[in-house]
């Protein structure tokens, strides 16, 4: 029984995985007969047999993963006596195919001497008859000639097959002819670098201003106050129509705008909900519930994002509360607010809805409990007294301080507001 020991595949590795076995046990095969596929930490390798025989034992399994000089394979060799592995097939490159020997000398070898034949790149112990040939090589300077195949490692060769490099025009530097990774190398020749488009200049700039307090506002009231959210989708579609009934009616006078009943129903919502109206006071860690509502309105300016305040907002009118509206978004964009209408808020509301998106998670305001963020209006299919119908549907989104409420409170809020603009009526009924 003779051993074949896992050789080093020439990359100075230390373990191979078994990819594929070509053979099974009780496989006769031949000399150089591809036993398997390993792959190393570089290349997938065909190994080849260093002996012909008859296949009695693997030592491993597919995928499994074996150190260099562990037992691979165990053998019946025609002849053979026990033996250690033979030498690794890194030892020598293989050869593309069997050499034609250079000037050989035949004798015969006497009865049961063990000879060594080279059959590509493997030196191989094999017990020979009485009868069987020694071959041997008087040794001769390399020569480069189109009979002599290219002499490689295996993974030399695979990387020559992903590069579609033929071997046999390869001038080898390698110790004894053979082809090195660094042959090919030089062989490769790199694809042309596209073309850099011309650099397009970054800039920086200085955070002043608006921006600027912006900025720390938001971060300030990120980390300080723990966000949590609430949404809900809302059939606005009698809020709408009844929007387009008063501006026929006013003909061309004070009506009530879309916004304007959006926040007319968060106002009635918050007086059944007085928390939401609320400050957290972390340093003397109470909860301040205000007493009017100061809405605040989210509104884009060149200069950036402002919080414009209508004070009282809960003692107006849809009509009025459109007019004060309109006012301050005005007086934001021109830079004309007091100090204290960019302050007093206590519950802001942000009508993302312009800008065409479907919703948000707003970040509060600093020192407010609820932000709302009112979407776009979407005609959508939707479920309407037990038929499908289109309707106009909105998302509305509740972001809120969780030290002030929880998500009762914050569910509640929102199903009213929900419920007011889906049944406007409703405003007269609770006034």
């Amino acid at each position: 029984m003779t051993t074949f020991k896992l050789p080093d595949l020439g990359e100075g590795l230390t373990e191979s995985e078994i990819v594929r076995w070509l053979v099974a046990e009780g496989d006769t095969v031949e000399l150089n007969q591809i036993l398997a596929e390993v792959e190393t930490a570089k290349a997938v390798v065909d190994l080849p047999s260093p002996y012909a025989g008859v296949v009695r034992r693997l030592h491993a399994a597919e995928g499994e993963t074996i150190a260099v000089g562990a037992p691979l394979i165990e053998y019946d060799v025609e002849g053979a006596e026990p033996t250690d592995a033979p030498a690794p097939a890194a030892e020598a490159p293989e050869p593309e195919e069997q050499p034609a020997p250079a000037r050989p000398v035949e004798e015969r070898a006497p009865a049961q001497e063990r000879v060594s034949v080279l059959v590509g790149s493997v030196k191989v112990g094999s017990g020979a008859r009485a009868t069987r040939r020694r071959r041997t090589f008087e040794p001769t300077p390399f020569v480069r000639d189109e009979r002599r195949p290219a002499r490689a490692f295996p993974p030399v060769r695979a990387l020559a097959r992903q590069r579609g490099i033929d071997l046999s025009s390869v001038e080898p530097t390698g110790e004894d002819g053979v082809v090195t990774r660094a042959d090919l190398d030089r062989l490769s020749i790199p694809a042309a670098a596209p073309t850099a488009a011309p650099a397009r200049a970054s800039r920086r700039e200085r955070v002043t201003g608006l921006r600027k307090h912006t900025a720390k506002a938001m971060t300030d009231s990120a980390f300080s106050a723990p966000h949590a959210a609430v949404f809900l989708q809302v059939d606005v579609t009698e809020t709408t129509q009844l929007v387009a009934d008063l501006k026929a009616r006013a003909r061309g006078g004070a009506a009530p705008t879309f916004l304007s009943m959006a926040c007319r129903a968060i106002l009635l919502a918050a007086a059944r909900t007085p928390e939401v109206n609320s400050t957290f006071h972390a340093d003397a860690n109470e909860i301040e519930v205000h007493g009017a509502v100061h809405l605040g309105i989210a509104v884009a300016t060149d200069r950036g994002l402002v919080v414009a305040s209508v004070d009282d907002a809960d003692l107006l009118d849809a009509t009025d509360l459109a007019g004060r509206i309109r006012e301050q978004a005005e007086k934001a964009r021109e830079g004309r607010l007091s100090p204290a209408e960019l302050t007093s808020s206590t519950m802001t509301v942000s009508n993302v809805g312009v800008f065409g998106v479907d919703g948000g998670v707003p970040i509060l305001n600093p020192g407010e409990s609820v932000i709302l963020a009112l979407g776009t209006v979407r005609r959508t299919p939707w479920e309407h007294r037990g038929e499908i119908a289109l309707r106009d549907v909105m998302q509305i989104t509740v972001s809120f301080d969780h030290r002030v409420l929880d998500g009762k409170e914050a569910s509640a809020f929102i199903a009213d507001v929900g419920a007011l603009l889906e049944h406007p009526g409703l405003a007269l009924a609770r006034s």
